[in-house]
């Protein structure tokens, strides 16, 4: 192999090595494909019965101005 073409081989090596790493964990596994009206995430988590009605409470309180 020539020398010229192993520096080539390299860098393209270092290159891709480079782009593969430059990815942010938390770009991975995202959704790419849209779709409207859809929403394609995750799915939420339900809340404990307890928080729902903390939070049914702090509503009833906001209205009582």
């Amino acid at each position: 192999m020539k020398p010229s073409s192993r520096a080539v081989l390299t860098a393209a090596a270092l290159t891709a090595a480079l782009g593969l790493a430059a990815c942010e964990e938390d770009e991975q596994d995202r959704v790419l494909m849209y779709e409207p009206g859809t929403y394609l995430g995750q799915e939420d988590t339900p809340l404990a019965e307890e928080k729902v009605n903390d939070l049914r409470q702090r509503a009833k309180n906001q209205g009582r101005l």
